[in-house]
């Protein structure tokens, strides 16, 4: 490899070649030392961000079009710093994300338990299987009547709401990933003389962490699908409840202020994911890019 140190001695009459040095481990990324914004997944990143803007700044100066319902990129970020001037944008921003955060720690522990458990052991495979291929189908929005009657119209019923909808694709995967152990492995541990537990800890666990990592991931997205729906039981704040605020009196900027930062703050959370994933399966094989 290009960053390998590998000597080889001359064969000698005590012995065969030897070969001595240092060699990069098997998968290891190389560093290429570029800077963030000179990477190849950022610049197309932008370029694709770029091109969306563009069509949606040509689509709303075409005649014809009403900017109060199809506001130009300039009145969206004066709506921007309107209500960053206010001091609404922050609080309603930090309010959502408390919900999400919340409402995806509750729901994802409880899925990556059950899922694992449900997974590996066969007696709770005959418990909670039944239960958690009920549930699956339903969308966690079909709970909401449900959740307001029993619980009202307070938080925890919004947190309540994204912990559900969090906790279906992270049940699921959990379940999968504890499936799709190698048999070879478990072979291995027990031939060792591991336990059942321990070979749950040791083995299972570490080779089921890509698919938990993609559950929580796609926990994440379904947690802020769920935010604004959870936003509309009479919350006093949030980005959900701004963007029906600002719906009712036809403020259609701030409405995209909202969606944006929605965006953003789902996308942040999903790289923290993604890169927790990385380092936590830094030993995988499977193709990286740069």
């Amino acid at each position: 490899m290009a960053n390998s140190t590998l000597t080889v001695e001359k064969p000698t009459e005590a012995g065969p070649v030897v070969a001595r040095g240092r060699v990069s481990p098997i998968g290891k990324r190389p560093r290429f030392g570029r800077l963030f914004f000179l990477r190849p997944s950022f610049l197309c990143g932008c370029l694709s961000l770029g091109g969306v803007i563009l069509l949606y700044w040509l689509m709303a100066l075409r005649p014809g079009v009403n900017p109060a319902l199809v506001p130009a990129p300039p009145q969206i970020f004066a709506a921007l710093l309107e209500v960053s001037r206010s001091g609404d944008l922050l609080i309603n921003t930090m309010s959502s994300l408390q919900r999400v955060v919340i409402g995806f720690v509750v729901g994802a522990s409880l899925a990556i338990v059950l899922g694992s458990l449900a997974g590996w052991f066969k007696t709770f495979g005959y418990l909670l299987n039944p239960i958690i291929d009920a549930i699956r189908p339903v969308p966690a929005l079909a709970y909401i009547p449900l959740v307001i009657v029993w619980v009202g119209i307070g938080e925890p019923s919004r947190l309540i709401i994204i912990a559900l909808a969090v906790f279906k694709p992270c049940v699921v995967n959990a379940r999968a990933g504890m499936q799709e152990v190698a048999q070879i492995h478990v072979d291995a541990a027990r031939t060792l003389g591991a336990s059942k537990w321990r070979v749950f800890k040791t083995v299972a666990v570490p080779s089921a962490i890509p698919y938990l990592i993609a559950g929580l991931r796609t926990g994440l997205s379904t947690g802020f699908l769920a935010l604004v729906a959870a936003e509309l039981i009479a919350a006093p704040t949030g980005l959900g409840f701004m963007i029906e605020n600002a719906g009712q009196y036809f403020r259609t900027d701030i409405t995209i202020v909202g969606i944006i930062v929605i965006g953003i703050l789902g996308a942040l959370l999903d790289q923290i994911a993604m890169r927790t994933g990385s380092a936590l399966t830094s030993w995988s094989e499977v193709r990286r890019e740069p």
